[in-house]
C-alpha cells in the first residue's frame, strides 16, 4: 500500500466522499478562520471609526424599516433604492430586541462570520470535486487568512453573504456533474437569485453561468478528476433542470421585482439608484472611483418620484457618453485597473503598511491563479467556469465604478486555481508524482 492510500488521499477518493484526512485539514481551517474573525470583530467593537462605511448606515436605516413594517425603504421619498436581502437579515437582530446601532452592527459582524465560515468549506468543497481534496484545502485556507476578505468580514456590508450564496450557487451546479439531479438545480438558481437580490450588480450573472448549469448535467467529465462510470443525462432531463434552474434564480428577483412594480408601475430589476451610479462613472467629475459628492445632478422637477430620477440621471449619463467616447473609454480602463488594483485606494489605506499587504497577499495570488490557469489549460470548462465571475464583474466596473472592493467576489474562483498551481508543484515533488500528475492530464 502506497503512501496516499494509507492516508485516504487517494485521487479516486478526492470525488468521491471527503476522506478523515480532508475533514480534519478542513476542521482546523476552519477552527482558525472563526479564532481570526472573533479577533476582528472584538477589534470592530473597540475601533468602530475604521469599520465606519456609509453604506453601512444606509443598511441599518432600511433595516430598521423593515423592522417597523414599512418595507425595505430608505425612506418616504426612497421607497426601492437599497438591495433588499442583507437589510432584512439585520432586521432579525432588531426584532430579536437590538435596538441601538452598536448592537445591530454587532449582529451583522456575527452574520459575517458565520457566512464567512460557510464560504471557506464551500470552496474547499468545490474544489476537492473540481480539482482534488488538496488544491481545495489549498484555496479555503487563502480564503480563510487573506486580509482583505478578512477585513470585510468586520464591515456591516453586502460582501461576505453575497460570496456565500455565490459559492452556493457554484457548489449546486457542479454537483449536477456525472449525477444530475434536479434539487440540485433548483437550489442553484435559488442561491444566485437571493444573491442578486443582495448585491444587484450581479443580476445577469445567472445568465452567464447558465450554459454551466447544462454543461455539467451533460457531463460526467468536467473536472480532471470526473466521475467514472457516469452518463450524461436525457435531453428531455437537461431541459427540465434548466427550467428548474431559471425558476430557482427567478423566484427572488421576481418577488422583488413585482413589489417596485407595484410601487412605479415600470420595470424595476431589484432597486432604482442606478441611473445615479452611471452619473457617478461617467462626467466631467468621474475619475474612475467612488464620487457621489462630485455629482453636478440634472434639474428635475419638484415631485419627482425616484423612478424618473433615475431614468432622468441615466440618460444624462448616457448623453455624456455618446458625446465624449474617448473619455468614456478611458474611464472604463481606470475602472478596470482601480478594481483589480494590487494596492488599495481608500483614503487612510496607502501607508508603506497596506502596499506590504497588496504586494505580499494580492499580487502571488495574481501570479498563482495564472500558472494555475496555465496547468489547467486541456480543461477549458474547468478554467472558464473559475474566471466567469471576475470577468463578470470586471465588465459590469467598466461601466460602474471601479473598486477593490467589486472584485471580492471573484477572489475565491482566483485562490482555486492558485491551490491547483501549488498543488501540481507539491505532486511533482513527491517521488511518485509523475503518476500522480497524470491524473490532472497536464503535460
Amino acid at each position: 500500500m502506497n503512501e496516499d492510500q494509507r492516508s485516504g488521499m487517494t485521487i479516486e477518493a478526492l470525488d468521491g466522499p471527503a476522506t478523515p484526512r480532508f475533514r480534519r485539514w478542513l476542521a482546523g481551517i476552519l477552527f482558525a478562520a472563526a479564532v481570526l474573525r472573533v479577533v476582528l470583530v472584538v477589534y470592530a467593537e473597540r475601533d468602530p471609526s475604521r469599520f465606519d462605511y456609509p453604506d453601512t448606515h444606509r443598511y441599518v436605516q432600511v433595516a430598521r424599516n423593515i423592522a417597523a413594517g414599512l418595507g425595505p425603504i430608505d425612506s418616504p421619498e426612497v421607497r426601492a433604492g437599497t438591495d433588499p436581502l442583507y437589510p432584512a437579515i439585520l432586521s432579525a437582530g432588531i426584532l430579536l430586541g437590538l435596538e441601538d446601532t452598536r448592537s445591530i452592527l454587532r449582529f451583522g459582524r456575527v452574520v459575517n462570520v458565520l457566512c464567512a465560515i460557510v464560504s471557506i468549506a464551500l470552496l474547499a468543497a468545490i474544489g476537492r470535486r473540481l480539482m482534488g481534496g488538496r488544491a481545495g484545502l489549498i484555496a479555503a485556507g487563502f480564503l480563510a487568512v487573506d486580509p482583505i476578505l478578512l477585513f470585510f468580514n468586520g464591515l456591516v456590508l453586502t460582501e461576505t453573504l453575497y460570496i456565500t450564496l455565490l459559492l452556493a450557487g457554484m457548489y449546486c451546479i457542479i454537483r449536477q456533474q456525472g449525477v444530475p439531479h434536479a434539487g440540485w438545480s433548483l437550489a442553484a438558481g435559488i442561491m444566485l437569485g437571493l444573491g442578486v437580490v443582495t448585491r444587484s450588480t450581479s443580476l445577469l450573472l445567472p445568465v452567464m453561468l447558465f450554459p454551466f448549469v447544462v454543461a455539467f448535467a451533460n457531463s460526467p467529465r468536467v473536472s480532471p478528476h470526473g466521475f467514472a462510470g457516469a452518463r450524461p443525462c436525457h435531453s428531455l432531463t437537461r431541459r427540465r433542470l434548466a427550467l428548474l434552474f431559471i425558476l430557482g434564480t427567478v423566484a427572488p428577483v421576481g418577488l422583488v421585482v413585482a413589489r417596485n412594480y407595484g410601487l412605479f408601475g415600470h420595470f424595476v430589476p431589484v432597486r432604482t439608484g442606478g441611473g445615479a451610479s452611471l452619473l457617478e462613472a461617467f462626467g466631467p467629475w468621474a475619475d474612475g472611483g467612488p464620487g457621489m459628492d462630485r455629482i453636478e445632478y440634472p434639474i428635475v422637477p419638484a415631485g419627482t418620484d425616484e423612478y424618473e430620477r433615475d431614468r432622468v440621471h441615466r440618460e444624462a449619463a448616457w448623453n455624456w457618453i455618446r458625446a465624449n467616447p474617448r473619455e468614456s473609454m478611458q474611464l472604463a480602463w481606470a475602472k478596470l485597473r482601480r478594481t483589480w488594483s494590487v494596492t488599495l485606494h481608500a483614503p487612510g489605506y496607502s501607508t508603506t503598511r497596506y502596499l506590504l499587504i497588496g504586494w505580499l497577499t494580492v499580487a502571488p495570488v495574481y501570479g498563482l491563479a495564472l500558472i494555475g490557469a496555465f496547468l489547467l489549460r486541456k480543461q477549458v470548462f474547468v478554467v472558464l467556469l473559475l474566471i466567469a465571475p471576475g470577468v463578470y464583474f470586471s465588465l459590469v466596473h467598466m461601466v460602474f465604478v471601479g473598486s477593490v472592493r467589486y472584485r471580492l467576489p471573484a477572489m475565491p474562483f482566483l485562490f482555486l486555481l492558485a491551490g491547483a498551481a501549488i498543488d501540481y508543484w507539491r505532486c511533482r515533488e513527491r517521488p511518485d508524482g509523475a503518476a500522480r500528475c497524470s491524473q490532472w492530464r497536464i503535460p
